[in-house]
C-alpha cells in the first residue's frame, strides 16, 4: 500500500512539472512588450485543445452531432448483438424446446423468452414464425407438408431477421464515410477564408497563412478521429451478424 501512495504521489509530482513547466518557461522567454502583443496572432503551438477545436469554425458543430448519433447507434447495436442475441440464451431457449414435444407448449415457451428478451433477438423470432405456420391450418395437411412449410417459413423468417440486424449498422457505415467528408469540407472552407483574409493582412503573411492552414485541418483531424474507431466497430459487428446467421443455422437443423 505504501509504495503504491508512493509512486501516486512521484507520477502526480511529474504531471505538475510537465504541466506547469511549460507555462513557467513561457511566461520567463522575454516577452515582448504589450503594445507589441497587441496585432499579433498567438502562437500555433499554445493553443489549449478545446479552443483548438472551437478554431475548427462552423462545421465541428456537423461532427459533433454526428459523433454523438454514431455513439447512439454504437451502443443500440451493441446492446442488440450481445444482449438481446446472446449465444448462451439461445442455447437455452434451444435446449428447453427440444425437452418439449408439444408444440403449443414450445410456442409458449418462445413468446415468454421472447416477453423477457426483447422482440430483436433473431432466433426467437425466427422459432415463433415457423410454430406458427405449423400450427396453422395443420389439420388440413400431411406431416411433410407440414415440416416443409415449417422449415421455409423458419429460413425465410432467419433471412429478414438477418437483414434487420444489418440495416441497424448501416448507420454506422454512413458515419464512417461522412465525417472524413465533412472534415475534408471544414479544411477547404478555413483555406478559402485564409487565403481571403490574406490580402488584408497587415502582419507576417507566412506565420498568418500558417497558423489559418492549421486551424483549418482540425475539421479533417476530427472526422478522421470519428471515423476510424467507428470503421472497426462497424467490421466487428458485420461479422458478428455473419456468426449469428451461422447460428441461426446450426440450431434450425436441431430445431426442425
Amino acid at each position: 500500500m505504501v509504495n503504491l501512495k508512493t509512486y501516486f504521489f512521484i507520477a502526480l509530482h511529474f504531471a505538475a512539472i510537465f504541466c506547469v513547466a511549460p507555462t513557467a518557461s513561457s511566461a520567463q522567454a522575454g516577452d515582448p512588450p504589450d503594445n507589441e502583443e497587441a496585432g499579433k496572432k498567438e502562437k500555433i503551438g499554445e493553443k489549449p485543445f478545446w479552443e483548438l477545436l472551437i478554431s475548427g469554425g462552423v462545421m465541428m458543430v456537423p461532427l459533433a452531432l454526428l459523433a454523438l448519433y454514431a455513439l447512439y447507434k454504437a451502443g443500440e447495436q451493441i446492446y442488440v448483438f450481445k444482449v438481446s442475441n446472446n449465444g448462451g440464451k439461445d442455447r437455452q431457449l434451444l435446449d428447453q424446446l427440444l425437452q418439449e414435444l408439444d408444440w403449443h407448449k414450445r410456442k409458449e415457451i418462445i413468446d415468454e423468452h421472447i416477453d423477457e428478451h426483447g422482440e430483436k433477438a433473431a432466433f426467437p423470432q425466427t422459432c415463433k414464425e415457423a410454430v406458427n405456420k405449423l400450427l396453422k391450418d395443420h389439420s388440413a395437411q400431411t406431416d411433410d407438408e407440414r415440416l416443409r412449410a415449417m422449415k421455409e417459413a423458419y429460413v425465410n423468417e432467419g433471412r429478414l431477421q438477418l437483414g434487420r440486424l444489418k440495416r441497424g449498422i448501416k448507420p454506422l457505415q454512413g458515419v464512417v464515410m461522412v465525417a472524413p467528408l465533412l472534415g475534408l469540407l471544414g479544411t477547404v472552407y478555413g483555406m478559402i477564408d485564409s487565403f481571403q483574409s490574406l490580402g488584408s493582412s497587415g502582419e507576417d503573411k507566412v506565420a498568418f497563412l500558417s497558423a489559418g492552414i492549421y486551424e483549418a485541418l482540425v475539421t479533417t483531424a476530427t472526422g478522421l478521429t470519428i471515423a476510424i474507431p467507428f470503421l472497426f466497430l462497424y467490421l466487428w459487428l458485420n461479422r458478428k451478424a455473419d456468426e449469428l446467421g451461422e447460428v441461426l443455422n446450426r440450431h434450425g437443423r436441431e430445431f426442425l
